[in-house]
C-alpha cells in the first residue's frame, strides 16, 4: 500500500483525457456537453497512439469525410497541452484552411474545456504569448503553421506534430519540397519521444499522400 502511494502517477491516455477533461460546446458537437468514448469508440485507438505511454510514434489515420478524425487531432492537442507538454506544430495545407480550424476546433475547445484553457500562460489577445499562430502554455509552445509558408515549417522543431488534410498539402507547398519530408523532419531533434499524427481523406488512389503513409504503417 506504502509503495501504491508514492508510486508515480501512471500518465492517462488520451481518451481517458478527453472523458475526464474534454467538453464540447454546441458549435463543436451536436451532442455538447462532456467527451464519451461511446459516441464514437472507433476514434479511442488512434486517439491513444498519441499517449505518452504508447510506444507508437507515428498514427496514420485515413478516414472518410464526416467521420470525426478532426475530433482525433483536437484530443490529442489537448492532451498534449494538458498531460505530456512540449513543443507541438498543429499543420494544415493553406493559410485559409489554418484559420478555419483554430476559429472553429482550437479557440472552441479553450473556451469550452476549462483544463486546456487553464494550461495556456496567457489568453490575452496582446500578449506575445498568445497569438493567432503562437500559443505558450505551461511546459510547451503550440505552432499553427500551413504549408503555404516553408521556410517557417522548415525552421520549426517539434515533439509532436498532427497534420491535417495531408493529401491537400503538396498542391500548396511554393517551394518544390516533398511534403512529408518536410513535415517528418519537424520532429528530428526528438528522436525518441518524438510523436506524428497524419490525418487525411484519401485523394485519387496511387497518388495519394495518406494511402502511402497508411501503406507503411503496421
Amino acid at each position: 500500500a506504502v509503495a501504491r502511494s508514492i508510486a508515480p502517477r501512471k500518465p492517462l491516455r488520451v481518451s481517458e483525457w478527453a472523458e475526464r477533461d474534454r467538453i464540447l460546446g454546441s458549435e463543436e458537437s451536436p451532442e455538447p456537453g462532456s467527451w464519451s468514448n461511446r459516441r464514437n469508440p472507433l476514434l479511442v485507438e488512434p486517439m491513444d497512439c498519441m499517449s505518452a505511454r504508447s510506444h507508437v510514434h507515428e498514427a496514420v489515420c485515413m478516414f472518410p469525410i464526416q467521420f470525426g478524425k478532426t475530433m482525433i487531432s483536437s484530443n490529442a492537442l489537448g492532451y498534449a497541452m494538458c498531460e505530456h507538454p512540449g513543443p507541438v506544430m498543429v499543420c494544415l495545407p493553406a493559410e485559409v484552411t489554418m484559420n478555419t480550424w483554430v476559429a472553429q476546433k482550437l479557440n472552441p475547445m479553450i473556451e469550452n474545456s476549462p483544463a486546456v484553457a487553464a494550461a495556456l500562460r496567457s489568453q490575452a489577445s496582446r500578449d506575445a504569448a498568445n497569438t493567432r499562430t503562437f500559443k505558450e502554455f505551461n511546459g510547451g509552445q503550440l505552432y499553427l503553421q500551413h504549408a503555404g509558408s516553408p521556410a517557417r515549417l522548415k525552421s520549426t522543431s517539434v515533439r509532436t506534430l498532427i497534420v491535417d488534410e495531408l493529401d491537400e498539402f503538396a498542391a500548396n507547398l511554393s517551394s518544390g519540397d516533398d511534403p512529408v519530408d518536410m513535415l517528418d523532419g519537424r520532429t528530428s531533434a526528438f528522436q525518441s519521444t518524438y510523436k506524428r499524427l497524419y490525418i487525411s481523406t484519401p485523394g485519387i488512389a496511387g497518388v495519394s499522400r495518406i494511402e502511402a503513409k497508411w501503406k507503411q504503417s503496421d
